[in-house]
């Protein structure tokens, strides 16, 4: 493994953000590039091309990770050798692709410490590409490239002083002046040896332009350089085979000055803090309540109004703080554009894929953890679903697939769907195999619940032997695995000969949310409000027993219920009950609680502990009173109500042989000992 050694460390997240953006760029470059292959290369394409390249190949320098700095060198090498007819050739079209996708394997590595792989081969690979259009000869002669960028970069200074702020000259006035002549890559500011502060901006100029000799009377100074000169460059420029890069402190950014990068680790630990205020406020007001009776009414009027400020400013921090977290799922699905073109190539398909609601926004940490299911998605959406060209003609249909991602926002959760117009799943053919692995009985129909389990039961494949496009039988178990472990749920929807449709529901955040509680035996229990559809009070006679299992007839329709004590092995209570019905139809159930407590704000915390985790319960939370209260996991619960089909592990059968109560001891002592 590299490293560029503590000097550098500093500076290593900043790398990780600044890779992100030109990678980004990279890959929407190519793209557009790949879909105008059989004219010119929009020039304007380029130049973003080959300074995010130039960009990348500086910046992996600076932190010590030779291996990407070389694979962006030959990429840009091979955009240089480029003959003036801008026509890209698919061979090197393809190993710019190529070089991407190994560019982020360098920088991941580089993330997880670990050996990045070997630019060799690919290097030799472009050097050939680059030889065969007769550009050059080989790498050791790379700066003798002839095309050039349509932008320099230029190195400008500002010494501040109270003079020149009294003549109203001060750092946004030079920055504004320094915008006219191109985009303001860096701004540094240096404290000199006499206490003085000067401003060094880098300034990506355009081509033809110079700066009024008149600047220079308002303390900004600058050196023009060629990057193809063997002299040292200014300070903050090193030169590097024949093209300048930034040196460490000088850390280029496309981003504007009024925006300011924040490590995701400290937004998580100020939701935490916002979480520990919730929490407290919600003592406030339990001790608000129950000093009512002991004080006059105006110190009551008084302290009310005083826990209404509060309380409305906590959420206004909250809902804050969550903006903050909140990037659009644009992010990921370019990503996945990027990818599909990969597998229509493997798959030698025709396949388009189309995006909708691509600006909705969710909670970084979650868009984060759903790339790879995504990825796993779509890819399983062009190996499976879309049909090879003659397929589909015989078929009567486009001889071009089609794969759709929606996203759309549905109150605080997310919706995300995966749409293909291929050959949908064959039901009947998908039982016979899950009969045969023994998943089902051959006697069974498939609904869509219990297709989905089936579909994501590792080691089951619809396909004979694996490919590289659709995995080995364990990716969907992955995908819904991973789902529900940040909150969400997956559906499946399929028409055999018209296409499968794979729905995501998401929540916003995974923190903090509005959620009823209500009790369960004696046992305290919460469910977030975004789950909940309906409370109904539990009349006996709307309840019908069928095969030893309670269904309830709810607006016309039989829903089955949930009997949450006997669920949980808690005692029953005596009096009237209530269902909570949860879901969207056909996939609704009524879970049967006590007592209804009422709508808290709560801190969601993970239960990991194999020992008191179990199917049902997503969480844990500290009421206001410092009990723990258990989160109820709805679609679970749901899946439970329907399934009948898969069969329980040992693990699943010893966690719902433990009473819920001493499950909340268990947890209360990890949580919060």
């Amino acid at each position: 493994m590299q490293d560029g050694g503590e000097f550098f460390d500093e500076f290593i997240d900043d790398y990780f953000s600044e890779c992100e953006e030109h990678l980004a760029t990279v890959r929407r470059v190519l793209l557009a590039l790949d879909v105008a292959n059989d004219g010119p290369a929009d020039a304007v394409l380029l130049q973003d091309l080959l300074r995010a390249l130039h960009t990348l190949k500086g910046l992996s320098g600076m932190v010590g990770l030779s291996a990407a700095e070389e694979i962006a060198h030959a990429m840009e090498d091979g955009l240089r050798a480029l003959p003036d007819s801008r026509r890209i050739s698919r061979t090197l079209l393809d190993a710019l692709f190529s070089g991407v996708a190994l560019l982020e394997s360098c920088v991941n590595a580089r993330r997880m410490r670990a050996e990045p792989p070997s630019p060799g081969p690919f290097v030799d690979r472009m050097y050939d590409i680059i030889r065969s259009l007769g550009a050059m000869n080989g790498p050791a002669n790379s700066e003798t490239v002839s095309i050039q960028p349509a932008v320099t970069v230029r190195l400008f200074q500002f010494a501040a002083s109270a003079e020149l702020v009294a003549r109203g000259v001060g750092v946004e006035i030079i920055r504004q002046r320094l915008a006219t002549l191109g985009d303001i890559t860096a701004t540094t500011p240096v404290v000199q040896a006499n206490g003085t502060v000067v401003f060094e901006f880098a300034v990506a100029v355009r081509a033809g332009v110079r700066p009024p000799a008149e600047w220079r009377d308002d303390a900004v100074t600058w050196h023009d350089w060629d990057a193809d000169e063997e002299s040292t460059p200014p300070v903050g420029l090193v030169v590097h085979t024949g093209r300048p890069r930034a040196a460490p402190g000088a850390i280029p950014s496309t981003t504007s000055s009024n925006v300011v990068r924040v490590d995701l680790a400290r937004l998580d630990d100020l939701m935490r803090l916002v979480g520990e205020l919730v929490v407290s406020r919600a003592r406030l007001n339990d001790v608000v309540g129950r000093a009512r009776t002991q004080l006059t009414t105006s110190v009551q009027d008084d302290l009310s109004d005083a826990n209404a400020a509060i309380e409305r400013q906590l959420r206004s921090l909250r809902e804050g703080v969550m903006r903050v977290r909140l990037v659009a799922v644009n992010e990921v699905f370019e990503r996945l554009r990027f990818a599909m073109r990969d597998v229509a190539r493997e798959t030698q398909k025709s396949i388009h894929l189309n995006f909708f609601g691509q600006d909705t926004e969710i909670d970084k940490l979650v868009i984060d953890r759903m790339l790879e299911p995504l990825l796993h998605l779509v890819r399983n959406a062009a190996s499976h679903g879309i049909e090879s060209r003659d397929r589909r003609l015989d078929a009567g249909k486009s001889p071009d697939g089609t794969v759709t991602l929606r996203a759309r926002a549905a109150g605080d959760r997310i919706v995300i769907e995966v749409e293909d117009d291929g050959a949908g799943i064959d039901i009947a053919r998908v039982a016979r195999r899950a009969a045969d692995a023994g998943l089902i009985s051959s006697w069974e129909t498939l609904t869509p619940d219990m297709l989905l389990d089936v579909l994501c039961s590792s080691g089951f494949s619809t396909r004979d032997s694996a490919d590289l496009t659709s995995g080995r039988g364990v990716g969907m178990a992955v995908v819904r695995d991973t789902i529900r472990a940040i909150g969400g749920t997956l559906f499946v929807d399929s028409t055999l000969g018209r296409g499968t449709r794979f729905t995501i529901e998401l929540p916003l955040t995974l923190m903090i949310t509005d959620a009823l509680v209500l009790e369960v035996g004696n046992q305290s229990m919460a469910i977030p409000q975004i789950s909940l559809r309906e409370i109904v009070p539990l009349d006996d006679a709307q309840v019908t027993r069928v095969e030893n299992n309670e269904v309830l007839s709810y607006r016309g329709r039989v829903i089955p219920l949930v009997d949450l004590a006997a669920r949980f092995h808690l005692p029953p209570a005596n009096g009237k009950r209530h269902a909570l019905i949860v879901g969207v139809e056909p996939h609704e159930a009524g879970l049967v609680v006590d007592r209804i407590l009422g709508l808290r704000e709560i801190v969601v915390h993970p239960v990991t502990d194999p020992l008191v985790a179990m199917p049902g319960i997503s969480g844990a939370t500290e009421l206001a009173d410092g009990r723990v209260s258990l989160v109820l996991d709805a679609a679970t619960l749901i899946r439970s109500s329907r399934d009948r089909g898969t069969r329980p592990t040992p693990a699943a059968l010893n966690a719902a042989q433990t009473p819920t109560s001493a499950m909340s001891q268990r947890i209360s002592e990890q949580l919060w000992s």
